[in-house]
Parts: C-alpha cells; sequence; structure tokens
C-alpha cells in the first residue's frame, strides 16, 4: 500500500525534494537578499501595524494554526460525524505535514527573528510551521465542506471564511515577528501541495 501511495503521488514528492534544494540555494546564494526583503516587510509590521488591539486580535488567530485547535476539531469530527475516514484522513493530514515541516526545517536550520511579540517557539524558523498546518489542515476540511454542502452560497461562504483565516494566520506569525515573510510564503506552498497530496490519496482511496 505504501509503496502504491509513494508511486502515485511521485509528482508531489518531487516538488518537495525540488522547493528543498531550492531553498538550500538560496539560503548558500541568495541569504543576504532574502533577508533584506524579509526585514523590509517586518519593519512594516512593526512601525505601522503593531498597538494594543491588533496585538491581541493576532494573537488570538495564530492560536488557531496551533496544534490544539487542531487535535480538537479531529476527535470532535470523529466523535460526533459518522464517516470515520474524515478524522482519519485529517489526523494523516496533520501527521505528514508536521514531517514535511520537520524536514524543512532541519535542513534550511534558519534561525528565528530576535525579538518578537509573543514567547519565541522553540524550532527553526522556515518554513512556518502554523501556515504549512493551516493550509493543509483547513484546506482539506473545505474540500470535505464543498463536497458535502449542497447550497451554493454556503459553499462560497465557507471557502471566504476558512481563507481569510489562513490568510490571518500569516499574517499573524509575521505580525508577532516570529517568522520572516518568506517562511510564510515557503508555508502557503508546502502546505498547498501536502493538501493537494492528500486530496488524491483520499480520492483514490475512497474509489477503492
Amino acid at each position: 500500500m505504501l509503496k502504491n501511495i509513494l508511486k502515485e503521488n511521485i509528482g508531489y514528492l518531487t516538488a518537495f525534494i525540488v522547493l528543498l534544494i531550492i531553498s538550500l540555494v538560496v539560503k548558500l546564494y541568495f541569504s543576504e537578499y532574502v533577508l533584506s526583503i524579509d526585514n523590509s516587510v517586518s519593519d512594516f509590521f512593526q512601525i505601522k501595524l503593531v498597538n494594543e488591539g491588533n496585538t491581541t486580535f493576532m494573537k488570538i488567530v495564530t492560536f488557531f494554526g496551533s496544534a490544539i485547535p487542531f487535535i480538537v476539531i479531529v476527535l470532535l469530527t470523529f466523535l460526533l460525524i459518522k464517516n470515520k475516514s474524515y478524522s482519519f484522513y485529517m489526523f494523516v493530514n496533520l501527521l505528514w505535514v508536521y514531517v514535511v515541516s520537520v524536514v524543512f526545517k532541519n535542513v534550511i536550520m534558519r534561525n528565528r527573528p530576535i525579538i518578537s511579540l509573543i514567547e519565541k517557539p522553540k524550532g527553526y524558523s522556515f518554513p512556518s510551521g502554523h501556515t504549512m498546518c493551516s493550509v493543509a489542515f483547513y484546506g482539506f476540511i473545505v474540500y470535505l465542506l464543498l463536497k458535502n454542502v449542497k447550497n451554493y452560497f454556503l459553499k462560497w461562504l465557507i471557502v471566504f471564511i476558512f481563507s481569510m483565516l489562513v490568510i490571518f494566520i500569516g499574517i499573524s506569525r509575521i505580525y508577532l515577528n516570529v517568522h520572516y515573510f518568506t517562511d510564510v510564503i515557503a508555508g502557503l506552498i508546502l502546505g498547498l501541495i501536502c493538501l493537494l497530496m492528500i486530496i488524491n490519496i483520499y480520492i483514490k482511496n475512497e474509489k477503492q
């Protein structure tokens, strides 16, 4: 089964390897240029946007990209929804995104910004794990809801709400200065690849 999964998702796995190589090349040869872009974005946030109200809001938003909400949603899905495959794939999705995130972080080994507005998380900065997990996890929930919801207006409302949540989670990581801009962009891209891969696996297994 594992062999078939790898074979059917070779394109996504290749994309991860290519992105990892590109990230290493950028770190080795263009890190100063990338850091200048990141610092410009961070300076804009810290100078123009930081205030008490925004900080409170961003702390709330960033919480929804952490492990606790993900685990609670998986458990609620398992307890309340008859189709247990939903919670199973949501859990597998989380594990897979976490593994990819850890691999990238420990290969690139980019340090986090020095000063942050919350307690600095442990581990490396690139890519943003909160952003990655949010894209893959909430994206899969959107897929399942769109698959089962019939009302057209409700479908697009769901897409809008979860899209805004994911975007603001990414923004919150920059605002709180626990990640750089490029960390978040990488998290968005890698999270999207993880999402497409788990959807592909889900569709193929549901057809069997």
